[in-house]
């Protein structure tokens, strides 16, 4: 089976064509800066780039028309013509009742029109999107694999929050969860490369980055996660506040004399380790400050890492023990000594950091006779939504 992969942001597009089952990656493409007239194109077959330039990319449609036409260029030996795409697979975010890996039929699409409110970056480019392939492609299947998706097992007792029962039942107010592709690969991974029971597994993934969620996993399903109603919430995130009291919001509305609109501004584009620091969202610029002896930058990732543990501790209790600690996203791939520090605090249950391993980034970073596996892994969601939509069109 011929299947694309999208993957949609604010400002970029990114796919893959796969040869599925096997899971062989034919071509991948990303295009940055989506918008602009320098946005950057660049394309591989295989492993090797063929195309890379500076182009006018004036929208989401062009993206995708760019990118369908490389994939049919007689040159590289893809595809004849787009009949030979079996599906379609879109890495998407937010709809709420119809979220989790559902083929993109109306009802779906309105129910992503209703909530595009809640990812406003995402939701209508993905729209843009999907309506092009129903448009070129009226007879392949499409399928959203939504990242609350994962996290459908949720108990209902975690998903309320303590608001009127009415915000839940008729409005959708509820914890949702995000980054399920990630912590759903990370799941699968983690049991194979520790070749534990796939019926019985305790496993908690940080998804840690620009963007960053933690996730209780017992045996395969998501039993709880930091983010809830938006992705604004959970962790300390690289722009966004992170958990905060609400009522924090009409205080500071007053004080600063600034509308609702533009104090959710600050908590989404203002706030976060960008926000604490001074400097930036990005830890590598922290962690260099903080070596000058910035204050601030210190503070950032001292709250950051304090975020990380305290749902550690929360989510243990839930899932009654551990069996594996896994860490993904730029900075759980890249920050030693952060993941030093959070294993350290669980040296009571028997964590012991092998720090020579940890430091080089390895697979596996704790001792032998660690009572708990502490992993480094490098996540991959466009697989998991290319084999979840395989699924979607064989069932």
């Amino acid at each position: 089976m011929q299947i694309i992969v999208c993957n949609i942001g604010s400002s970029s597009f990114k796919f893959q064509l796969l040869d599925m089952p096997g899971e062989a990656q034919r071509a991948r493409g990303y295009t940055e800066r989506v918008g602009t007239n320098d946005a950057i194109v660049t394309y591989w077959v295989g492993d090797r780039q063929v195309f890379n330039e500076v182009m006018p990319v004036p929208s989401h449609r062009e993206a995708v028309q760019h990118a369908l036409a490389f994939l049919q260029n007689p040159a590289h030996g893809l595809l004849a013509s787009l009949e030979q795409i079996d599906g379609v697979g879109f890495k998407a975010v937010q709809a709420g009742e119809k979220n989790g890996s559902v083929l993109l039929a109306d009802d779906v699409l309105e129910a992503m029109e209703a909530y595009r409110d809640l990812a406003p970056a995402h939701n209508p480019p993905y729209l843009i999107a999907i309506r092009m392939f129903r448009e070129l492609l009226p007879r392949t299947p499409l399928v959203g694999v939504f990242e609350p998706g994962f996290h459908t097992t949720i108990p209902e007792y975690a998903r309320v929050y303590g608001a009127p029962y009415d915000w839940y039942a008729d409005h959708g107010v509820r914890k949702y969860g995000y980054h399920g592709a990630s912590h759903k690969f990370i799941a699968t991974e983690t049991v194979r490369q520790l070749s534990l029971d796939p019926a019985n597994h305790r496993i908690i993934s940080c998804h840690l980055g620009g963007s960053s969620s933690l996730c209780a996993i017992r045996n395969g399903a998501s039993l709880d996660t930091s983010m809830g109603f938006s992705p604004q919430s959970g962790l300390l995130q690289g722009t966004r506040v992170g958990d905060m009291d609400p009522f924090a919001l009409p205080y500071i509305m007053k004080k600063k004399g600034i509308t609702l609109e533009k104090a959710l501004e600050e908590c989404s584009k203002k706030g976060g380790l960008a926000g604490l620091s001074g400097i930036s969202a990005d830890m590598r610029e922290i962690n260099a400050a903080i070596a000058r002896g910035d204050a601030r930058a210190l503070l950032a990732r001292q709250r950051f890492i304090y975020d990380i543990k305290r749902y550690v501790g929360e989510f243990l209790v839930l899932l009654g023990g551990l069996d594996a600690l896994v860490f993904t996203g730029g900075i759980g791939q890249k920050d030693a000594a952060l993941r030093s520090e959070v294993m350290a605090s669980l040296a009571f249950l028997g964590v012991k950091v092998d720090e020579a391993k940890n430091a080089a980034h390895a697979t596996v970073v704790t001792t032998p006779d660690s009572a708990v596996a502490g992993l480094v892994l490098v996540t991959d969601e466009e697989i998991v939504v290319a084999r979840e939509t395989v699924r979607v069109i064989g069932s």
